[in-house]
């Protein structure tokens, strides 16, 4: 049986980066692992396709706190040297903060998002309760956990305006 070596990437998404859309979020850190000359694993067939995964979608301008992909390798590499050398290449405002070896990807059940709102921010408590689970409420912010399988920015946020908002992802079982 082969082996999977599977890195796991955390990274923080602010700044000017905030405003990349996912999927032209997901080609930029797709074009700059290959621009790394790696030994990424592709899969088979007449289009190769690099073996890659994101977390769930973040909608522009959420600052993402805590974001991670999930890209499979045909070795081990030195991680302190990718991680030095993928955060020169990624632009402004994206940057990669740890990275480490798996053996099995993370499925989407097992995934939540903390919120940190703005009490400025058009919400319907209402909704969160109905999606999520307020877990700190003060005179600047509300802090709400969602649970990221099915989840839509929609439901809770019906005006569609994000500005402020901070999303920090974590995974259950696991300490990151």
């Amino acid at each position: 049986m082969e082996s999977k070596y599977i890195l796991r990437c955390f990274y923080k998404k602010e700044g000017i980066s905030r405003f990349i859309p996912h999927l032209s979020f997901c080609k930029l850190i797709e074009r700059s692992l290959r621009r790394l000359d790696l030994p990424l694993k592709f899969s088979q067939g007449f289009t190769p396709r690099l073996k890659i995964s994101f977390c769930p979608p973040l909608p522009i301008p959420i600052v993402g706190i805590n974001e991670f992909f999930e890209v499979e390798f045909e070795k081990t590499i030195d991680l302190e040297v990718f991680i030095k050398k993928i955060n020169e290449v990624l632009p402004e405002g994206t940057k990669i903060k740890n990275c480490s070896w798996t053996d099995k990807k993370i499925p989407l059940s097992s995934i939540y998002g903390i919120y940190f709102i703005p009490l400025n921010e058009k919400v319907s408590k209402e909704n969160v309760r109905k999606y999520g689970k307020i877990i700190e409420e003060n005179t600047d912010f509300v802090k709400v956990v969602f649970k990221m399988e099915n989840f839509n920015h929609k439901n809770v946020f019906p005006n569609g305006l994000f500005d402020g908002i901070k999303r920090e992802l974590i995974i259950e079982n696991e300490q990151i």
